[in-house]
């Protein structure tokens, strides 16, 4: 029984030791450290250091903030800072070397998203007050919010492209199906979105994330399906979108869909998704194809990330509340090795 289980333990992954106590509701590698970050409805934010080759990991460093977090990222070259946001309406900076949190600013109700601009230095963050605002943290307090927008909705996901862009935009997928694309700059001159769309899956939005070169970005709905969508607004690009069905389970000629949770892009352009239905599929966009199934969980994937080297996946499987409040495994968080196999897109390794 022993050797099964750790055979199975394999196939899932990593399991982190001291592993969040309630629902994970984020997950992000640090580009330049590639520590793990978790955070949860426990109130914590957790930082990890995980080898999946070698078996171990450890919890570097945990933050208690005043109520459940929704998401956190890091925020200072070298990974040495952490802005988190959640259900106590507060933007926290904790900083790794001292271990000082300090509240850069509030919304008005909770905080879904926060994202970091590397080049700018600027935290950008999206609440469920259906505004988007921009801090400064190295300004003093009544100064640090630099751009305060009004969104038509608010705020179920957000993604700031990578180094792999060249052009900074942020993509926010907000409640009545709308996304707003703006660039750091338009943010802070005028608040106005560089585009405003309509998400076009007829449910609501779960998770948006953009492609690795920041050509376009696929968006997750609660109701079993993801668009892949481009940025060019150029009739002849824009007839190369579209959406396609996923984590839809059949079962004696009943079909059962599942909310699309998490959406994590690997380093060559090919991406995961995990669904409520315990599976994570990793797909090749731009070729329509599926390339790989992992085992299934024993619950909803809430959150997925790869590291920057695209080597590690990290995977939340913890129980999202899609059958109101029934008994569910306990929340735990995995790191996989991947194999290039898994993750190569049909038109090879991109130079």
């Amino acid at each position: 029984h022993l050797h099964l289980r750790r055979s199975l333990m394999a196939d899932l992954g990593l399991e982190l030791s001291s592993q969040p106590t309630d629902g994970v509701t984020s997950l992000r590698f640090g580009d330049d450290s590639g520590l793990l970050l978790a955070t949860s409805w426990d109130a914590g934010v957790r930082l990890y250091d995980a080898d999946p080759v070698s078996g171990s990991s450890s919890l570097r460093q945990h933050f208690t903030t005043p109520g459940p977090v929704f998401d956190a990222c890091f925020a200072a070259g070298g990974d040495t800072a952490i802005v988190s946001g959640g259900l106590s309406k507060s933007v926290v900076r904790h900083d790794l070397t001292s271990g000082a949190d300090d509240v850069v600013g509030t919304h008005g109700a909770a905080v879904k998203c926060v994202e970091w601009d590397h080049e700018t230095g600027l935290i950008l963050s999206g609440g469920w007050d259906g505004r988007l605002k921009c801090w400064d943290a190295r300004l003093p307090e009544e100064r640090r919010c630099i751009a305060d927008v009004e969104l038509p909705g608010k705020v179920y996901s957000m993604s700031l492209t990578g180094s792999g862009s060249p052009t900074r935009r942020l993509v926010v997928a907000m409640a009545g199906r709308a996304v707003h694309v703006y660039t750091p700059m338009g943010l802070t001159m005028s608040g106005a979105p560089e585009q405003a769309r309509e998400s076009p899956m007829g449910h609501q939005s779960r998770c948006v994330r953009w492609l690795p070169d920041g050509t376009g970005f696929a968006l997750a709905s609660v109701e079993g399906r993801v668009a892949w969508e481009y940025l060019d607004p150029a009739p002849a690009v824009q007839e190369k979108k579209y959406a396609f069905k996923c984590h839809r389970v059949r079962d004696a000629g009943v079909e059962t869909i599942h909310p699309v949770h998490a959406v994590a892009f690997h380093p060559w352009g090919t991406f995961a998704t995990g669904g409520g239905d315990g599976v994570v599929n990793v797909w090749d966009g731009a070729h329509k194809k599926r390339l790989y199934q992992y085992p299934k969980y024993a619950t909803s994937i809430a959150a997925l990330a790869f590291n920057a080297d695209g080597d590690k996946l990290a995977v939340a499987a913890s129980y999202v509340g899609e059958s109101g409040d029934a008994p569910a495994p306990r929340d735990a968080v995995y790191v996989r090795k991947v194999e290039p196999g898994e993750v190569t897109p049909k038109s090879g390794v991109p130079k």
